[in-house]
């Protein structure tokens, strides 16, 4: 299977994580790195899906915010990974998206949904506690907090339980829900597949607020699917593999309760 992976650029360099493309490769997949200056519809036209990789933070200007807390943005690589996702969503080929690559994604999603999902749904540019590896002198593959996840939604897996797994989040733009929306949030095709409350303060009256760490979308073009950690780093080979190699089944995203 052929994947493209869009490149990140520098004053003089393309560039991505070797991590990624170890990934892909040690899967069984083809990796195909994409410059920023590559027409989006030839490049969906090609390959047969879309890896968004982790890197800086989104630029909230262009989602009509102040840049409040997000650092080292590059509107250039925005606007071509924004073009180049909705070119394979349209053509109906997967994309995977992995932490800024998950938060492209929901940015996008909730651009799309126009009003409808800022009652469900907020993006929040600085979470308190989740990039702690490099703050711990961790290693990059070292697990460092837990998530709560449905274990077919991520792994095709025909179980519906709920159970915990630790990762290895280095981020501090983040994804926030109202747990109890959840299933409001899933008749509009949006499936919350992992969670936490690490760097959320609950209020005193109020629903239960959870951060989104991985999700899923349906019935928005091709299959979709995110993580807020790193799988890569990980060497979680079912992850991507169920996903782009097509075990995970339409109907895990049969609603059940979190």
């Amino acid at each position: 299977m052929r994947i493209a992976l869009p490149l990140s650029i520098s004053k003089t360099q393309y560039f991505v994580n070797q991590a990624y493309v170890h990934y892909l490769e040690d899967n069984s997949m083809q990796p195909f790195p994409v410059p920023l200056n590559m027409d989006v519809n030839v490049v969906a036209g090609q390959y047969d899906g879309l890896l968004l990789t982790g890197g800086i933070d989104i630029d909230p200007i262009y989602y009509g915010e102040d840049n409040q807390t997000s650092m080292n943005t590059d509107p250039v690589k925005d606007d071509f990974e924004r073009r180049l996702f909705h070119a394979f969503r349209e053509q109906g080929k997967p994309v995977f998206g992995i932490c800024r690559g998950m938060q492209l994604i929901a940015r996008e999603y909730m651009l799309h949904m126009s009003l409808e999902t800022t009652d469900y749904l907020e993006f929040m540019q600085n979470v308190r506690s989740h990039n702690q590896v490099g703050d711990q002198g961790l290693d990059r593959g070292n697990f460092q907090h837990f998530v709560n996840y449905i274990e077919r939604d991520l792994y095709g897996s025909r179980k519906k339980k709920v159970d915990r797994m630790p990762v290895n989040s280095m981020h501090h733009q983040c994804l926030v829900a109202e747990k109890v929306n959840k299933e409001l949030l899933f008749a509009m095709g949006f499936r919350i597949a992992a969670w936490t409350k690490r760097g959320i303060a609950q209020p005193k009256d109020g629903p239960e607020m959870i951060v989104v760490e991985a999700l899923s979308i349906a019935n928005w073009g091709g299959p979709i699917l995110a993580v807020q950690w790193h799988p890569e780093e990980l060497q979680d080979r079912d992850l991507i593999s169920n996903f782009f190699l097509g075990t995970v089944t339409e109907d895990a995203m049969e609603s059940e309760h979190i």
